[in-house]
């Protein structure tokens, strides 16, 4: 049927030492019609909120390297990320990606952004839920 969208198919988990320092925003899309005399037309896109993740982290050389590598391999990809807060037991991770709670499909949102420093750097990046 046209129209219809397969569902995202989540390639592999985000590490566990990478999953820790996330801070988590809950948006409501809505087209916004504006005119000139102040009022506006609303309408949502959604009728559940879509959860956005943005991490910005000092981080060690081992660490860098693993958070660039996994990003790399997954440019567009969809693959589950835990929010270790909503697990059950808080704060535990499931390799292989089979425990549904605190799990979430999404992509990277954004581009890449770092800061080199003496020791450590500085990496900055977003994911955005597709499913």
């Amino acid at each position: 049927m046209p129209g219809n969208l397969n569902p995202a198919a989540p390639v592999g988990v985000m590490p566990y030492g990478l999953c820790s320092a996330f801070q988590e925003e809950l948006r409501l899309e809505a087209n916004v019609n504006s005119y000139p005399d102040g009022s506006s037309d609303r309408a949502a896109l959604a009728l559940n909120v879509r959860h956005f993740f943005r991490m910005t982290r000092k981080v060690t050389a081992a660490q860098y390297a693993a958070l660039w590598q996994f990003y790399s391999s997954h440019p567009t990809d969809a693959f589950y990320f835990y929010n270790l807060r909503e697990t059950v037991p808080p704060w535990t991770w499931d390799a292989s990606g089979n425990q549904p709670s605190g799990r979430y499909i999404v992509v990277f949102d954004g581009s890449w952004s770092d800061t080199t420093m003496m020791g450590r750097s500085e990496a900055s990046l977003g994911l955005r839920e597709v499913a």
